[in-house]
């Protein structure tokens, strides 16, 4: 250990009715504060965007291919295209429309979603979340089978074996006027995402009784969901323009285009981006206040320790070695808060990742649970960050430090 240091942790140990001392416990106090407030919520908006992500990715698939005109006739063809680009793994159809849903009670809008289930499995993870009944209820033959989300069954007031209509937003014409096309469905399974917006809203049949249901012809699709080899923000969004530009190859103009799972929930992610750094720039201030104290602390000190400096001086320490003894104590004081504040926010989030301790309103925040995901590189962030705000407080100190002449320093005890 340099001198340097000894003489600056010599200068922090606690003495009888020191203000300094109290200074420097408030110093290293604000910067573990501020620090761990910096790694809860960092943590905490970081587990929010990736829990996000394996649900939606979860719910949805990767990438969907849409035609420009609504409808992909002779889907299969397409679909085979599709499949032919390499790395791309699985390809399955689907339908999507806006319908009224009633049960006897009460009635709701919902997103039907028309699947093949038998390829369904290969692109999302949709079974995974089935928390009542079957989904291979949607492939039955003899009767017409629905799955929902688990809110909007518990708005329905329906569950598992009851009976709901769905009614078509186009409606038929009949010698009465037009009227809206109805059916009876059997809810065979009930989904549990943990997503609010999903949940309330989904619905799930079997492509065939969608097209059906919506008069289509049985080779025509909304559009295709797609499953990657490799999955990453980067490899989803070339692998949507690769199939463009595979479909829309020596067409006059483009007929399809594709979109990652990114692109489709844009607003979201860009919204928790957003948050998350304008959440790190505020709690940041705590840090910088803190800082501020480094400041205020050194300077008593080296009021409090002229003597000791012209005394150091007249031996032989040089101005750079006074300014060296200052900036050691600064940055003792940083490298002990951030070192608390490290640990702390580790704590605190690993409490809370193992406990679930803090609930949230589904509606709200779309998941019921406080996530937190904690990663070596935002901790690195964070603690280099405060150890430079550390290092740059001392730096005005060290320096009038450093120009005390060692008789005024002697004249003035």
């Amino acid at each position: 250990m340099s001198f340097h240091t000894k003489i600056a942790l010599h200068y922090l140990r606690p003495k009888n009715n020191s203000f300094v001392s109290l200074l420097s416990f408030i110093s290293i106090s604000g910067i573990a504060i501020g620090v761990m407030a910096l790694i809860v919520v960092i943590s905490v908006m970081s587990g929010f965007s990736h829990t996000l992500e394996k649900r939606v990715i979860g719910i949805e698939s990767q990438i969907i291919v849409l035609n420009y005109n609504g409808l992909i006739n002779n889907y299969r063809k397409t679909a085979k295209n599709v499949s032919s680009i390499s790395g791309v793994k699985n390809v399955s159809p689907f339908i999507y429309t806006d319908i009224m849903i009633s049960s006897e009670s009460t009635s709701n809008g919902s997103v039907l979603r028309g699947i093949d289930i038998k390829t369904e499995e290969e692109v999302t993870n949709l079974k995974k979340y089935l928390i009542k009944g079957d989904l291979s209820g949607l492939d039955n033959r003899k009767r017409k089978e629905i799955v929902l989300g688990k809110i909007l069954a518990q708005n329905l007031g329906v569950t598992v074996g009851d009976r709901v209509t769905i009614i078509s937003p186009k409606g038929r014409i009949t010698p009465f006027g037009v009227m809206p096309k109805t059916e009876r469905f059997i809810v065979c399974g009930i989904i549990d995402s943990g997503m609010y917006s999903y949940d309330s809203t989904f619905s799930f049949i079997s492509v065939r009784n969608a097209q059906a249901f919506l008069d289509l012809p049985t080779n025509v699709v909304t559009g295709l969901e797609v499953k990657l080899y490799k999955l990453n923000l980067t490899s989803a969004n070339v692998f949507a323009k690769k199939i463009e530009n595979k479909l829309n190859y020596r067409n006059a103009s483009p007929s399809f285009y594709a979109l990652s799972w990114e692109e489709l929930n844009k607003n979201l992610f860009s919204a928790i981006k957003l948050e998350k750094l304008t959440m790190f720039v505020i709690l940041s201030l705590i840090v910088l206040v803190a800082a501020f104290n480094i400041i205020s602390t050194l300077i008593m000190v080296v009021m409090e320790k002229r003597k000791d400096i012209a005394v150091l001086k007249s031996i032989g320490a040089s101005s750079k070695d006074i300014m060296v003894i200052f900036i050691a104590q600064g940055v003792i004081i940083g490298a002990i808060g951030t070192s608390l504040g490290l640990l702390a926010g580790f704590l605190i989030g690993y409490v809370e990742k193992t406990y679930h301790i803090i609930s949230l309103p589904s509606s709200v925040y779309y998941i019921t649970s406080l996530p937190v995901r904690m990663t070596v590189d935002e901790f690195l962030v964070i603690g280099i960050s405060a150890l430079f705000l550390s290092f740059v407080a001392t730096l005005y100190p060290a320096y009038k430090a450093g120009k005390i002449d060692p008789a005024e320093g002697v004249r003035h005890e």
